[in-house]
């Protein structure tokens, strides 16, 4: 008999979700299934871009997301600075937004990162000259 058992993955063990009829020591085939995508590529930029025009900087915009395996199945996000006069400058790094459930994988430290990042490639950038009168 087949018997389904739905578990999780815990501290290097399986613990079941629910109570099981198995035997002490009983053979037990594992069938892995991954998470299901529940959130878009276009949703997880939307989100990407929202954060960034509210929390970062207008100048930083959000490309084409990559569904990614990091520690879960993410969406990872690159984020370029952006200048009017100049279009997109470079990438300054990325933020991940978890695929099942949209909540972006944000730290101080990569917001931090991003900004330090952009002031570097903004340094480069080579000023565009001003019209004169």
């Amino acid at each position: 008999m087949i018997e389904v058992i739905n578990a999780i993955y815990q501290d290097g063990t399986f613990v079941p979700v629910q109570k099981t009829n198995l035997l002490e020591g009983q053979r037990v085939c594992l069938q892995i299934v991954p998470p299901m995508v529940q959130v878009t590529a276009r949703t997880a930029k939307r989100k990407v871009t929202r954060f960034l025009l509210d929390e970062v900087s207008y100048l930083m915009g959000a490309e084409q997301p990559k569904l990614t395996q990091a520690e879960r199945l993410v969406w990872r996000v690159p984020i370029v600075l952006t200048y009017p006069t100049h279009g997109t400058v470079g990438q300054v790094g990325f933020i991940d937004v978890n695929a099942e459930n949209g909540d972006l994988l944000i730290t101080l430290k990569t917001i931090e990162d991003i900004k330090h990042h952009a002031q570097a490639l903004a340094e480069t950038c080579t000023p565009t000259p001003t019209l004169r009168s």
